[in-house]
């Protein structure tokens, strides 16, 4: 029996690109303030309030696309620019909310190793290690978030519970996160930002099998309630 013209992989693989390029251009665009000012005022401890206010609304624009690609895993086909403005307004109150938490809590700690490190050297590892704390906090937080209806409260115990309960998972995405942050180390440029739904696809892919035992789990929970 012939393949229909949607079932070629030809055809499969120029969606998946289109996809990735179309919703990577809607999170580029929410990103703008921070791309203008990465090139107009150097990211120094003066400048923080700069960036702190420009990338606001880096964790709604987060939330969309991990929640596009979710559906790009799952249906192997999406309506980009439909489905991204879609789950952005859908998830846009949760995940502004989790975003201002934690990204107010890591500003806090980048001004603390700035000055640790004028002050008391010995005090900036520890800052350093609760910083990468957060953010593989955020691994979990932010898919979980776009997949089910959770409390920031409960939020933060499932996503710690997670990273221990699913290592592999967890070792997988922080890697993937690494590699990224040491390229952008080494090489500085907003080009990183280009990668994003990539990077968000390859996430929400090794977090299948997470969410289907998430799901089990919430549902045995409701049962005995």
């Amino acid at each position: 029996m012939s393949k229909t013209i949607i079932d070629r992989p030809l055809y499969q693989i120029v969606n998946y690109i289109y996809a990735f390029l179309v919703t990577n251009f809607y999170f580029l665009l929410l990103m703008s303030p921070f791309i203008f000012f990465f090139y107009a005022a150097e990211f120094t401890v003066k400048n923080i309030l700069i960036y702190y206010i420009t990338l606001i609304p880096f964790g709604p624009a987060l939330a969309a696309l991990l929640k596009t690609m979710d559906k790009l895993v799952a249906d192997k086909m999406i309506q980009p620019s439909k489905d991204y403005w879609s789950y952005f307004a859908k998830n846009l109150k949760i995940a502004l909310k989790y975003w201002l938490i934690q990204w107010t809590i890591i500003v806090i700690l980048i001004i603390d190793i700035y000055y640790a490190n004028l002050h008391f050297p010995m005090l900036s590892p520890f800052f350093l290690f609760l910083m990468v704390v957060c953010i593989v906090i955020m691994c979990y937080a932010f898919p979980i978030l776009t997949k089910f209806e959770v409390k920031i409260k409960n939020l933060l115990v499932v996503s710690i519970y997670a990273i221990f309960r699913f290592l592999k998972t967890t070792l997988l995405n922080v890697s993937t996160i690494v590699a990224f942050g040491i390229i952008f180390y080494a090489y500085p440029s907003i080009l990183i930002l280009f990668f994003m739904s990539l990077i968000c696809f390859f996430i929400m892919y090794n977090m299948q099998t997470v969410f289907k035992q998430l799901e089990h789990q919430f549902t045995k929970n409701d049962d005995r309630e």
